[in-house]
């Protein structure tokens, strides 16, 4: 597959990208600041795959004490990010989440290959490998400047909030 000037290859099925700003991400996602990573979407197709944009920057809250003599951006908040990519993808594949559900990590592979630091724009691709029942199993990679800095293998359940237990705070 051939990469534009963004990165993102073109669609699979011959489209112009489909994109998302932040305003309609927001829509997609129960994230909010600190903890919403993703700025833009800059394609996607239901069923197959999801290409997001995430700028490192050095007001991010995590990066304030990651560390003060040399910012690191966390790998944890980095596995948030394709989290989320997975996330709005899941739902495209399938539906909306209902007002009174939620989405949670069953399980995360990751691997780290190169550190992400502010200045950094990082290109997240996750890819749908199957759905069953509420579960969603996905993979996917995070590139900064074609170099690939993480991969994921990962999937999602989808729950009810009632189904989830008493709250204990």
């Amino acid at each position: 597959m051939q990469s534009t000037e963004s990165g993102v290859a073109p669609s699979t099925n011959g489209t112009r990208p489909r994109t998302m700003g932040f305003t309609e991400i927001k829509s997609w996602l129960r994230h909010r600041h600190p903890m919403l990573y993703l700025d833009r979407v800059l394609d996607y197709e239901p069923g197959t795959r999801l290409v997001a944009a995430l700028a490192v920057s050095a007001q991010m809250d995590a990066i304030a004490g990651h560390f003060p003599e040399r910012a690191i951006f966390p790998a944890s908040h980095l596995s948030q990010a394709f989290a989320q990519a997975g996330i709005i993808l899941f739902q495209l594949s399938t539906s909306r989440l209902a007002e009174d559900e939620l989405t949670l990590v069953g399980t995360m592979n990751s691997r780290f290959l190169r550190i992400v630091v502010p200045g950094d724009n990082v290109v997240i691709t996750v890819t749908a490998d199957r759905v069953m029942d509420d579960t969603f199993f996905f993979s996917g990679r995070a590139v900064v400047e074609n170099k690939a800095v993480a991969a994921f293998r990962a999937n999602l359940v989808r729950r009810k909030v009632a189904d989830m237990g008493e709250q204990w705070w």
